[in-house]
């Protein structure tokens, strides 16, 4: 009994070993692979240094759906699109009176456009995701407060000069969240 024991035993070793060495090889082989590519990310940038390139490149970055699960923001489209939502609904929906703030608030959503919409651009791999979702928000403000006027409503200067403000911070934040987060 004691040798029938002692053999499966053994046997269970012998697995565990083989799939011990099974993992560690799958390891070396991930460690070498990540090596080679930024050896090779190393060898581009010297080549684009040394041939007068610009450093930085204009073209979209790829993620695989795996590195795309793992970014930060990943409803920031809806997010964005909602908070859109929101600021059409301000202009189209007149207020008998306009407190410091309603208009406060409603520069919020300016922000989080803001916020949302660089997320959202930064996980499709723009490369210019900040500035675009800044000039987005901006122009937002813009249009909104050229909608109430034509609208013929009382336009709401507070809202859309805090919100032209607050559109490019709530951009740059999140750019600082995107750029913070573990990278895949």
């Amino acid at each position: 009994m004691n040798r029938q024991l002692r053999r499966a035993q053994a046997k269970l070793d012998r697995k565990a070993e083989i799939e011990k060495e099974r993992r560690k090889a799958a390891r070396r082989e991930r460690v070498e692979e990540l090596r080679e590519r930024r050896r090779r990310q190393r060898e581009e940038a010297r080549q684009r240094v040394g041939s007068g390139a610009p450093a930085t490149t204009n073209e979209r970055r790829q993620y695989t759906p795996e590195e795309r699960k793992r970014l930060p923001g990943r409803f920031s489209g809806a997010f964005m699109f909602a908070t859109v939502f929101f600021i059409a609904l301000q202009a189209a929906v007149p207020v008998e009176d306009k407190t410091v703030g309603n208009s406060l608030i409603g520069a919020g959503f300016f922000l989080m456009y803001g916020y949302f919409a660089t997320l959202f651009l930064s996980r499709r791999g723009l490369p210019r995701a900040m500035v675009t979702a800044a000039v987005g928000g901006t122009t937002l403000a813009v249009v909104l407060g050229v909608m109430q006027a034509v609208q013929g409503q009382q336009v709401d200067y507070l809202m859309c000069g805090v919100g032209a403000v607050a559109a490019p911070v709530g951009a740059y934040l999140g750019r600082a969240v995107f750029n913070a987060a573990p990278r895949p």
